[in-house]
């Protein structure tokens, strides 16, 4: 029998968000027949953590690592003097170079074996892991536009230097490959676009579940699954929401999720006395809620692929989204939703332009029960690289 190909896929945490959740796709749709799965979690939290497969080995990281994922405001923040100076040390060996020398050291404290196959399932800090490793083919995973936000901008050296070590950068749409290579300057010859894997089944199935949300049935109801980051610009949402309103379009908008700008949110919702804006925490499970609403939104400032779009789709459920990358590759059907330039006002009136015609939004989630993603597809694009 031939021997398995040996993959590590590298991450720096499992919080809730579409980067974990993407990857344990990934790795609950390899075959286990070909590949021994690793997964390495750099600082090892996140509720996503129990959704990894039973068959992938997770690694937990040194303490090292323990602030790669913590921005340092946030630390200060806090006073947590303690992984303040952990996260001082780390920016430390960023900026001097040691770093190189340093993940090396780390990694034969945690690492027993070789590697066919080593991914940085996040572009970033891992892809500097990944790249000073010794795995016989690095690839890196690009997930976010580096032409609207470059999150390594502050390391720009250390992370050029890294991508030459990279044999294959794959960007989860072709926008996001493209600002990446003129970000960073990679050739075109080392990198694809791969659209991120779905597990389309769980979604169908959870998707049937029985919703915990007071969906009111003389009443359009909508629906947004994001982190509460600036990068999603819920507050935008919540102007539009309240531009509707203003306009006499009543509805009901269901906020699922969690973060940093949560306590604006609920300001701007108190301060214009937005009755119909409820807050519904993080779920595990929100397809459910997402089929039972009539519209879900996407109102962020920037993507790589959005995989709550088709996540959405699959549930049944139309969007509204603003122009980001990978958008177009998803929306690609009249009946499938609706895309607004990136701004307040584009937003406004899309949201209005999607809500007012109750019959047509019915008419689009019952054309949506067809809907297909191409996952057989993707998986063996994935499967040629690895």
């Amino acid at each position: 029998m031939k021997d398995k190909r040996r993959i590590l896929f590298v991450n720096d945490e499992m919080r809730m968000g579409g980067v974990a959740r993407v990857l344990n796709t990934l790795m609950s749709q390899l075959d286990t027949e070909k590949y021994e799965i690793d997964c390495l979690v750099l600082h090892k939290r996140g509720m996503l953590l129990d959704e990894i497969p039973d068959y992938v080995h997770v690694i937990e990281g040194t303490p090292f690592f323990n602030t790669v994922d913590e921005p340092l405001m946030e630390l200060i923040k806090r006073l947590d003097i303690g992984r303040i100076c952990s996260k001082i040390r780390l920016l430390f060996y960023m900026k001097t170079g040691l770093i190189k020398k340093k993940i090396g050291i780390e990694r034969n404290k945690i690492i027993k074996k070789p590697y066919d196959v080593e991914v940085a399932a996040k572009e970033g800090f891992c892809t500097i892991f990944t790249a000073f490793g010794d795995s016989k083919k690095k690839i890196n995973w690009v997930l976010t536009d580096y032409s609207v936000c470059n999150y390594s901008k502050r390391h720009m050296k250390i992370v050029k230097e890294s991508l030459e070590f990279i044999d294959l950068n794959i960007a989860d749409s072709k926008q996001a490959l493209e600002a990446y290579e003129k970000v960073f300057g990679i050739k075109r010859e080392k990198g694809i676009s791969i659209h991120n894997l779905m597990d389309v089944d769980r979604i169908k199935q959870n998707a049937k579940d029985s919703h915990d949300i007071n969906i009111k049935s003389d009443n359009l109801n909508v629906i947004a699954v994001a982190r509460f980051h600036p990068q999603k610009s819920l507050e935008r949402l919540l102007y539009a929401h309240k531009y509707a309103i203003e306009k006499g379009y009543n509805h009901s908008l269901f906020l699922i999720g969690g973060g940093e700008t949560e306590p604006r949110l609920r300001t701007i919702v108190k301060e214009n006395n937005l009755t119909n804006v409820l807050f519904l925490g993080y779920k595990l499970n929100p397809y459910a809620d997402i089929a039972a609403c009539d519209l879900f939104v996407l109102s962020s400032l920037y993507e790589g692929f959005a995989t709550i779009v088709n996540e959405s789709l699959i549930s049944g459920t139309p969007v509204l989204s603003t122009k980001v990358s990978g958008i177009q590759e998803q929306l690609t059907e009249v009946e499938y939703g609706w895309i607004v330039e990136n701004n307040q006002q584009a937003l406004n009136i899309g949201y209005v332009e999607a809500i007012k015609n109750p019959e047509k939004l019915a008419k689009m989630k019952e054309n949506l029960q067809a809907y297909h993603y191409p996952n057989e597809k993707i998986l063996q694009e994935f499967m040629e690289v690895l």
